[in-house]
């Protein structure tokens, strides 16, 4: 046994001197290993490179160095343009719930993307919110294309990740927001909570957890708290108070669609009393607009902590003083009566904020009350939307909505290069591509048409049904770059007229290419291949010398067909490897132009990606060592005999003198 070690190492040794001593056997081995390498490097950075790509915003952005913008997408992307909100929780929905087939929503993601209705009401809402909404508008109106359920659940799901902190910090606060893994926003939004300003009523959030069902569980107390993070800090620590004495009924209120609809449309424990006075005062049957007791509860414990609150100026601080009246005051005294709070005017002006109140003044200096405002300062009411459908149809209004008779056919171009267009008929609505809007009164206007579509039918054709009648395939549909979305195009039959089936398929999926400006993946790919087949060819030819060093002179005796070849191929497939060099040297070019030279605003986002660059920078190195490897196999290692060609002429020699100068 102590010899197997000993004859491990010689045979080792033997193999170092082999690959390190100038012949044809270690030359093909160590380009065939660099290039090999190198090709699958290049092949492996084609994801990093693609993932970098994709996560470009396709939107402008000069002051962070994207210029290219949606106008460079060659797919139809319908986020493209929209607010950051909804770009930056598609993008988190996407990555932690549908990007692979394990994700708990991929199947409802694959089915909305292609579904067309769907993809109508994406194009026209604005927000997460907003889509919802319109999807409730169309179940509202049944004779309407509706939306399948994998659209509602997949949209319901973006707005509870855009709406709930509980479910991440990536978008909504309150608090500072994180860009932790998965990265979904820009560098520039890293801390910021893009989806804050998205606009998501208490209302709203009781309509769609009718909608959504269970994954919107904690939606209401999620937008209660986003109406709380808005207010200001006397507000917030009156409400932090009664929450501390009334955790129960906080917890009730924040649900209470009456009762936070009132928090959310005011700005003051006083205003919110003012608001809840006037609404009953004004509507025609009270009773349909009702606040429950624990609201009354959170809220006098709440105006408490307004009169002794630092926070609450009641000489600065507008929310306070513009509805300070002793009327409201009396009102809010009485009522909290209930709740065993003596709110009497020497008690309340005993309070460290409220004591310098103008209501305080008036009462103990004996200073005259100042005239109450004799404009109810609760008429701001009368243009907010109710709060419910019961105050809905309580709360008069002199807005007359008129009724216009629909056009029997509508079309609105939404992108005048791919002449593609909106197109609603009787009703429906789906996205068309229009060769001649001529008839419409051009491309910059919407055209109405009382003119039903004539179908001209084909001749009729003897024997043989006749083809359906397709039109070509649009570009792709999706809601951002590189996730999967849908083509469409249109399939008829004319009228009168049986058509061979199977009928073909008027949409197909697809996956949407990116944005940036940096078309490079091909380019990487061949590269990849180009070092493979050099890889694969020096190792061919590496193993053929191996075999040829092997051969006696007696095995030339008698060439048999094999060994002719074997000639053959040593003899003549080297000159390949030499083409190779120069070959990829013009890839190695242009891949060092597009990633380190800077040329202006052209490939600029090539220039961010760190597997591009260190691609090529591997990829100078590599050409490089291989041409200095066959530069000295030139100069060193004399050609055999037998690779010898017979002379050529002077011209022929002056083109293949490059090739002579890298190789033996």
């Amino acid at each position: 046994m102590a010899g197997f070690p000993q004859r491990i190492l010689r045979i080792t040794g033997r193999a170092v001197r082999a690959g390190l001593t100038p012949s044809l056997v270690s030359y093909f081995f160590w380009i065939g290993c660099i290039t090999t390498m190198y090709g699958a490097w290049a092949f492996i950075s084609y994801t990093p490179i693609d993932e970098f790509l994709c996560a470009i915003p396709g939107e402008v952005n000069i002051s962070n160095g994207w210029t290219v913008g949606c106008g460079n997408c060659s797919d139809t992307l319908m986020l493209c343009d929209k607010s950051d909100c909804w770009r930056h929780a598609f993008n988190l929905t996407w990555q932690l719930d549908a990007a692979t087939p394990n994700g708990a929503f991929y199947g409802d993601f694959q089915e909305a993307a292609l579904d067309s209705t769907c993809n109508s009401l994406v194009l026209t809402a604005d927000s997460p919110a907003s889509m919802l909404t319109s999807i409730e508008d169309r179940r509202a109106n049944p004779s309407r294309p509706q939306v399948g359920q994998a659209c509602v659940s997949w949209s319901c799901r973006v707005l509870v990740r855009a709406t709930m902190r509980s479910l991440g910090t990536h978008l909504t606060g309150p608090g500072i927001c994180t860009n932790d893994a998965p990265s979904v926003k820009e560098p520039w939004f890293a801390t910021e909570c893009s989806c804050d300003d998205m606009l998501v009523t208490m209302a709203q959030a009781t309509s769609f957890r009718s909608l959504c069902g269970a994954m919107s569980t904690g939606l209401r107390s999620a937008v209660f708290e986003r109406h709380l993070s808005k207010k200001d800090q006397c507000y917030q620590g009156n409400m932090a108070a009664s929450a501390a004495l009334n955790p129960i009924e906080y917890s009730e209120f924040a649900n209470d669609i009456n009762c936070e609809s009132l928090f959310e449309n005011t700005g003051s424990t006083l205003a919110w009393f003012g608001a809840k006075n006037y609404l009953l005062a004004n509507l025609a049957d009270p009773a349909s607009f009702t606040i429950a007791p624990y609201c009354r509860k959170v809220m006098c414990f709440a105006f408490v902590d307004t009169l002794s609150n630092a926070d609450c100026n009641f000489t600065t601080n507008a929310l306070l003083t513009d509805v300070l009246t002793a009327t409201l005051i009396s009102e809010i005294a009485t009522e909290c009566q209930a709740e065993n709070l003596a709110l009497t005017p020497l008690s309340m002006c005993a309070l460290s904020s409220f004591n310098e109140s103008s209501y305080c003044e008036a009462q103990f200096p004996g200073r005259r009350l100042e005239d109450e405002i004799s404009e109810s300062p609760w008429s701001f009411l009368e243009g907010v939307e109710p709060f419910s459908k019961a105050l809905r149809q309580n709360v008069s209004s002199d807005i007359a909505v008129s009724k216009e008779t629909r056009p029997k056919l509508k079309v609105q171009p939404r992108n005048t290069t791919r002449k593609e267009a909106v197109v609603e008929f009787d009703g429906m609505e789906a996205l068309a591509f229009v060769e001649d809007f001529a008839d419409c009164g051009g491309l910059d206007s919407s055209c109405s048409s009382d003119r039903r579509l004539q179908v001209t039918p084909a001749p009729a054709t003897t024997g043989a049904l006749q083809e359906y009648t397709v039109t070509p395939w649009s570009s792709c549909i999706c809601y951002m770059q590189c996730v999967p979305g849908v083509m469409t195009r249109s399939v008829s039959c004319p009228a009168g007229v049986t058509c061979q089936e199977p009928k073909p398929s008027s949409a197909q999926s697809c996956v949407c290419k990116h944005c940036s400006d940096c078309d490079v993946l091909v380019f990487v790919l061949t590269t990849a291949a180009a070092y493979g087949a050099t890889g694969l060819i020096a190792f061919l030819l590496w193993l053929g010398f191996v075999m040829v060093a092997q051969l006696e002179e007696d095995d030339y005796t008698e060439m048999s067909c094999g060994l002719k070849c074997l000639g053959c191929f040593c003899k003549f497939l080297p000159i390949v490897t030499k083409i190779m060099t120069y070959a990829t040297m013009l890839l190695i070019i242009v891949l060092v132009v597009t990633a380190l030279v800077p040329i202006g605003e052209l490939y600029s986002d090539c220039k961010g990606s760190t597997s591009f660059t260190q691609l090529a920078i591997g990829g100078i190195v590599v050409w490089v060592v291989q041409l200095i490897v066959g530069v000295y196999m030139h100069r060193n290692k004399p050609m055999p005999p037998w690779l010898h060609t017979a002379q050529s002429s002077g011209a022929l020699k002056l083109i293949c003198k490059p090739l002579n100068a890298v190789g033996p």
